[in-house]
């Protein structure tokens, strides 16, 4: 459940419940717990068929998965803070959710007619997310190396293996491996990103998978790595790529040629396993944050230059052999120009702080704004509770995540100069 700071005082409830499956609320209350306030959004799951998300979006309404349940209830009725709700789930991936009028009984459970004389909306659960047992036990692997997660994190608050292993059965309930894929986005939350944005932003995705790989680029970016203590000589970093500490440029290619196929199944299958992970994830109302930002380029030393090879559409990921850069402006002219749509080869963080992402910001900034009519962000995870820094608001979008481009244009922001890009999130695709 994502808190919102402009709560109201109404709250709902799962009054009656009709279902033979398992139930949880992925905050780890009792389902029955009351919850609510205008902006808030509950993700319910249910065991083996999918995802239900009550989100109030107003004073007498609530959006289950796209659909609004009006309640009948006028917000001066005293009985707005105690909505009592119906939920039917027969079994096949379907719902029913109703609302009690204020003062009338709630009937028996055994009632099977219940849902006829109520108010009611009826839908389809979200999907649960596919979890590969391959990748989650390679991740295991990685973990008991000491790989994974990131050992060294000087500037913030570590959580321990046993932290993350119980937000795991929380928030992934549905899966033996929820502490693999709990794991992999605390990871995210590292200096280990950076493996996973390189090797993914140097795929040359044109071909079919499996991808090759721009080996000359990704040698180039870990070398050219130099915040703080995070460089090619340090131990813990260089062995978040499966290396050894690094003298020279020719040191890093000549180890990544050694490492390159067990390096790249490493990043596909974490990847694999954030993309699950991020599925599942509660998710955020669009009235309490209407707005998200992210700063681009993400890694510091890469340049304007890298920006484009983000995406699929991107014409070098054809270009076998050829370096995966390509002149920012020429980008933006084509395919990122207004009115286009692209797809990301990689993971994007956004908060919802448009100071954060200025902070961030290499260049460009990206504001993130709904698609009509939707009141939560679909594709994006709300990642704050499983963060390394949990004081840092982080909102992931898969790779394969579709984008509008509504509009792009240099201004200063906090005496900063960056090209503003305006993007509408589109339905995604699955890039396996």
């Amino acid at each position: 459940m994502i808190p919102s700071d402009h709560s109201r005082a109404t709250m709902w409830y799962l009054a009656i419940i009709e279902t033979d499956s398992q139930l949880w609320c992925s905050d780890g209350k009792p389902v029955n717990t009351p919850r609510g306030g205008t902006g808030v959004s509950s993700r319910f799951i249910v065991d083996g068929q999918g995802f239900l998300d009550l989100t109030q979006i107003a004073g007498n309404a609530i959006d289950a998965n796209g659909l609004t349940l009006f309640t009948g209830i006028q917000s001066h009725d005293q009985h707005t803070a105690d909505w009592r709700l119906f939920l039917q789930l027969p079994g096949d991936g379907a719902f029913v959710l109703g609302v009690y009028p204020p003062g009338d009984g709630c009937p028996n459970t055994t009632d099977r007619d219940t849902a006829e004389d109520l108010i009611t909306v009826s839908g389809t659960l979200k999907p649960l997310p596919a979890v590969s047992p391959t990748d989650a036990l390679f991740l295991e692997d990685m973990i008991t190396e000491g790989i994974v997660p990131y050992p060294d994190n000087p500037d913030s608050p570590v959580k321990s293996a046993d932290e993350i292993r119980e937000l795991g059965k929380r928030l992934f309930p549905f899966t033996p491996f929820s502490f693999p894929l709990a794991m992999c986005v605390y990871d995210w939350t590292t200096v280990s990103f950076a493996r996973l944005v390189f090797l993914k932003i140097f795929e040359y995705t044109g071909t079919g998978p499996p991808y090759p790989l721009d080996r000359q680029s990704v040698a180039q970016a870990i070398w050219g790595c130099d915040w703080e203590i995070y460089t090619p000589k340090n131990r813990d970093f260089m062995r978040t790529f499966l290396m050894n500490p690094a003298s020279s440029l020719a040191d890093v290619e000549a180890q990544l040629a050694k490492v390159i196929d067990e390096l790249h199944f490493f990043s596909d299958a974490q990847n694999r396993l954030l993309a699950a992970a991020m599925r599942a994830l509660p998710r955020t109302c669009t009235i309490t944050h209407p707005q998200l930002y992210s700063g681009q380029v993400d890694i510091q030393h890469l340049g304007l230059n890298h920006f484009g090879i983000e995406f699929l559409e991107c014409p070098l990921n054809h270009a076998v052999g050829e370096s995966l850069q390509q002149n920012f402006h020429e980008a933006m002219a084509s395919y990122i120009a207004p009115g286009r749509v692209i797809t990301t080869k990689m993971v994007w963080s956004f908060a919802d702080s448009l100071r954060d992402a200025v902070e961030y910001s290499n260049g460009i900034l990206l504001v993130l704004v709904p698609p009509g009519g939707k009141w939560t962000w679909e594709s994006g995870a709300y990642i704050t509770p499983l963060s390394v820094d949990p004081r840092k608001t982080e909102y992931t979008f898969l790779a394969g995540t579709r984008f509008e481009v509504r509009d792009a244009q240099e201004a200063y922001i906090y005496r900063k100069r960056v090209v503003v890009i305006t993007l509408l999130p589109c339905p995604p695709v699955d890039l396996g």
